[in-house]
């Protein structure tokens, strides 16, 4: 028998950054590809990440449309006062990283990168930002998640709040496949130990069956292949998780993929996720 085809690279995708749709664009989609490798670049290490970015080419600028999404790891009740913020400097150091304005710095920075190798003299960035709080996750989803969110465990857990408010946007189609699998990668490149990539795997599949029944998509799907759990002689691990359908064999469904390679001190681990929207 001959090798099957991956259904996911036979069916129509709407990105036009992934391949040419015609004759003479190789050159836009390379821009495309670049603009949307510096506007993530920019959300590095902070709670902020890059859903959409759309690029408009007109006769005498560039046009940037770009969506992010500010998730929240700390509650509102626990807000440090003005005085004792500027006082602090643990606390600055802590939270400058991750805050709104350092990414807004870095973006400032991308644009004229962007200026110089497009060609383009004026350039217009379009942002809308969706703030995301932990208020806004279902009542029943955070009872079933309050072990990560709690007492001690909320210091040694730090990805659960932000983790999940992303998985609630992803759930409920307000956020795209990109986000879900720049988060895994992060966390799965951030922590090397074995028993921490056990504890944010199941906090992973936890947070995504506490919405199933809050959830605006048909289906989900994420696997993670590598040494990432520490394996004796080198050996590799596959963790799967789904939850609803995934008819890849079927080109009319609509479905997302993506894949993330994230590197460790143990190897590579490859991630790959599916999101089965209609």
């Amino acid at each position: 028998m001959g090798q099957k085809t991956n259904p996911t690279a036979l069916r129509p995708i709407s990105d036009f950054y992934h391949g040419c749709p015609q004759w003479g664009v190789d050159q836009f989609n390379y821009i495309t590809y670049q603009v949307k490798k510096l506007l993530r670049a920019c959300c590095k290490n902070s709670e902020i990440y890059l859903n959409e970015v759309h690029l408009s080419l007109f006769h005498d600028f560039l046009l940037i449309s770009c969506e992010f999404l500010n998730l929240h790891s700390e509650p509102n009740k626990k807000r440090r006062s003005r005085r004792f913020i500027e006082n602090s400097i643990t606390y600055r150091t802590k939270h400058s990283k991750k805050s709104w304005s350092t990414v807004l710095k870095r973006l400032y920075c991308a644009i004229r990168l962007i200026q110089t190798f497009t060609g383009q003299k004026r350039i217009k960035i379009r942002i809308k930002r969706i703030k995301m709080y932990t208020q806004s996750i279902p009542k029943r989803a955070r009872q079933k998640t309050t072990f990560y969110t709690k007492g001690f465990n909320r210091s040694k857990f730090d990805y659960a709040r932000s983790g999940m408010q992303l998985i609630t946007l992803i759930m409920q189609n307000r956020a795209t496949i990109d986000t879900l699998a720049d988060f895994i990668r992060n966390n799965i490149r951030t922590r090397s130990r074995r028993r921490k990539h056990l504890d944010f795997l199941r906090f992973l599949k936890q947070g995504i069956e506490a919405l199933e029944t809050h959830k605006k998509i048909k289906g989900i799907k994420i696997q993670i292949k590598g040494r990432f759990g520490h394996k004796p002689k080198g050996r590799s691990k596959i963790w799967k998780m789904q939850l609803g359908p995934m008819p890849l064999g079927r080109f009319k469904a609509s479905i997302k993929a993506r894949y993330r390679q994230a590197q460790t001190k143990l190897g590579s681990v490859g991630i790959k996720t599916w999101i089965y929207i209609n």
